[in-house]
């Protein structure tokens, strides 16, 4: 980024930006955005609704990826080692270079890239689960339990440690984000695993048999 790029940075809370042409993005708890000009650098996660102007086309990176939009409405998830990109209204052009050609998403698809690997998956995702973290609400779909956990502790503000090998584990259901213990626990039940204090945090670990 350039020196004269504004840095925006949450909290607990999330935090309307506003560009210069009017387009809006809405930074999600415990994330960083970059902006300069048309290019856009995002660590955690941001709602994108942006306007369409040819001569000014938008530029998102964000975990290895480049998301270029025209004009059209996305959710961006940057965290848990995994990033996410899902399209709510329009369409967006998705490229890096691990993943050797771009792959255009419509409205209703999402993609999923695993920057160490360098692999993406597209899948169809409900219009209700896109950007559901602005009514308060985590939606999965065979989404490994590490990235679960690091959604919740970025949202909700709590310190989660998954056992072992369980990170691995896929979770597919909906999470009530709240204050991120009852969304814990409900979570311990649904994927049948224990949960426990761990220092100033929370552990989940397999149950004793």
């Amino acid at each position: 980024m350039a020196p004269h790029a504004q840095t925006y940075e949450t909290g607990a809370q999330a935090r309307l930006v506003t560009l210069a042409d009017g387009s809006a993005i809405r930074l999600a708890p415990r994330s960083r955005l970059e902006v300069d000009r048309t290019e856009v650098s995002l660590e955690g996660g941001a709602w994108f609704d942006i306007r369409h102007d040819p001569a000014r086309q938008l530029s998102v990176k964000a975990g290895g990826l480049e998301i270029s939009d025209i004009g059209t409405r996305f959710d961006i998830q940057a965290s848990g080692g995994q990033v996410r990109v899902a399209v709510g209204e329009g369409r967006v052009r998705v490229s890096s270079e691990a993943m050797g050609h771009p792959v255009d998403l419509t409205q209703g698809q999402g993609l999923a890239f695993d920057p160490k690997g360098g692999t993406a998956t597209v899948s169809r995702v409900p219009g209700t689960d896109i950007g559901a973290w602005r009514n308060g609400r985590l939606s999965y779909n065979a989404a490994p339990l590490s990235l679960v956990v690091a959604d919740l502790s970025r949202y909700a503000g709590v310190k989660v440690a998954v056992a072992g090998d369980l990170g691995d584990r896929r979770f597919t259901g909906t999470l009530v984000i709240g204050d991120g213990k009852t969304a814990l626990r409900d979570l311990s039940q649904l994927m049948d695993l224990e949960l426990g204090r761990s220092g100033d945090g929370y552990r989940l670990e397999r149950r004793a048999r």
